[in-house]
């Protein structure tokens, strides 16, 4: 007897976490790796600036250069900030790799956030890295300045003033991007040639005190003003200095004349920050005895715009990183336990004698 039958299989394939997703907790221990991976990049980046004095509510005890250094040194600091920045990008991109490679999770808005900050610390990097290549070989005193024979002040050369300017405005506008405030600060009145502008750009050697006032005209100024001032300077090529002169010009004005003044306090100290920070320039000739206070204005010229230009920096980075945090937060991962089961059934038809 024939027995046609139509017999009904079912294929059951039970899925046990091998590929159909992960076990429970593992996204969350996925997550907080991913969160103290940005703890630490953030740590590492910030013991990049504690060799150089604490930044904290200002530029106080901040050190980058001293009197005596030489122009170098200016080059030596751009370039470890430049290198904190690589070694952040570097591992951040690594970080981003680790994150894309994570099973069963939602990871696209983390990866454009990273991207963006990756992108971020880029434009810091090639900026801090052309400042690094300007100011490396300046192998003279940082407060570098005329003497007997050739008392004149010497003009700061024209091409790596305005890569500083541009360096310095680049930087300011991709923090501001990042949403870090940047402060305009206080530029404070007018300096007249006798009580400073003398000692950085004058035809004659300077008498006794000029340096002194000019040290004490640094002093005073507010760094938040000097980089605004260097970031909207302007240069002149091979023209004396003229009343009320901006930042780059009097830094880049022969010493033609006895007719330079500050348009403001923070104008004339910024004029000293790059002409020490560039090549070429020279201070008037002091008066006797009073080179020390030439070099320290100048110290203390480039100590202000370097202070504020890595606290720039590291507050971009901060906030850049604060938000790759919060986005590592938002990541939602599929989860099974190893007691759920991942189903898929097949119908087979046979027929069977």
């Amino acid at each position: 007897m024939r027995i046609k039958g139509i017999i009904l299989m079912m294929m059951i394939v039970v899925g046990c976490n091998s590929g159909g997703g992960i076990k429970e907790g593992e996204g969350e221990s996925s997550q907080s790796k991913f969160l103290k991976s940005i703890i630490g990049l953030r740590n590492e980046f910030l013991n990049v600036f504690t060799s150089f004095g604490d930044m904290v509510g200002g530029i106080l005890g901040f050190n980058a250069v001293k009197s005596d250094d030489k122009r170098s040194k200016v080059g030596e600091h751009f370039k470890t900030i430049g290198d904190g920045l690589k070694s952040t990008k570097d591992k951040l991109d690594e970080l981003s790799k680790q994150i894309v490679s994570t099973s069963n999770a939602d990871i696209k808005g983390v990866e454009a956030v990273i991207q963006g900050t990756s992108e971020v610390i880029a434009k810091l990097i090639t900026s801090i890295t052309e400042l690094a290549g300007i100011t490396k070989e300046g192998n003279v005193d940082i407060g570098d300045a005329g003497t007997a024979g050739s008392a004149a002040a010497v003009a700061a050369d024209k091409a790596s003033v305005e890569a500083i300017i541009k360096g310095v405005k680049e930087i300011v506008e991709t923090a501001e991007k990042s949403g870090v405030k940047i402060e305009k600060g206080n530029a404070g009145n007018s300096v007249a040639n006798g009580n400073g502008p003398k000692a950085v750009v004058h035809n004659v050697q300077a008498t006794a005190g000029d340096a002194t006032k000019l040290a004490g005209e640094v002093a005073k100024a507010d760094p938040w003003a000097m980089i605004d001032k260097i970031k909207n300077a302007k240069t002149k090529n091979n023209v004396a200095p003229a009343a009320n002169d901006d930042a780059g010009q009097l830094a880049t004005a022969t010493g033609a004349n006895d007719n330079g003044s500050a348009s403001t306090n923070a104008d004339l100290a910024a004029s000293v920050a790059l002409k020490a920070m560039t090549k070429g320039g020279k201070f008037t000739q002091p008066a006797a005895n009073e080179d020390g206070a030439i070099k320290a204005a100048a110290a203390s010229a480039v100590n202000k715009v370097l202070g504020i230009l890595d606290m720039i920096i590291r507050k971009a980075v901060n906030l850049e990183l604060d938000k790759v945090k919060e986005a590592v937060k938002g990541i939602r991962y599929s989860e099974t336990s190893g007691s759920n089961a991942t189903e898929a059934g097949t119908i087979q038809t046979s027929t069977v004698k």
